[in-house]
């Protein structure tokens, strides 16, 4: 004869397992929604939860960590022109650069789910972040 007691306690640890892994896959998400919002863009292939995702989900992922480090880049461009126009040069580059990815990200969200999407279609440091 079983103690009814007993099951609940099993079951109880049982679920309680299964939400541990709930809540660690969902640090996981956080830390790379960390680094998303942060436009740490080149890092985010080091993430497994980035890893496991389809690559429309890493293309959105990439997307917005782009945007995210344009967004904070032309807040301290504005800054740099008014203080010092001649160190704004570089940082120009990089705005640029960036833009150019971001364009090429939102290609790839269009060609992506026509399944048109090819390595050839894409810079290759846009095409390292998605692959």
């Amino acid at each position: 004869m079983t103690n009814p007691e007993y099951e609940k306690e099993s079951s109880r640890s049982e679920s309680e397992k299964q939400e541990a892994n709930n809540q660690g896959f969902s640090e996981k998400e956080m830390d790379l929604d960390i680094e998303v919002r942060a436009g740490e863009y080149q890092n985010l292939k080091k993430f497994k939860t980035f890893q496991k995702r389809s690559r429309q989900g890493k293309i959105i992922a990439t997307y917005q960590a782009v945007s995210n480090r344009l967004n904070q880049l032309v807040a301290l461009y504005y800054k740099l022109v008014r203080d010092n126009p001649g160190k704004a040069t570089k940082m120009l580059d990089e705005l640029r650069k960036l833009r150019s990815m971001q364009e090429y990200l939102l290609q790839c969200l269009v060609w992506e789910p026509k399944g048109e999407l090819k390595k050839e279609m894409v810079p290759e440091e846009v095409w390292e972040l998605i692959k």
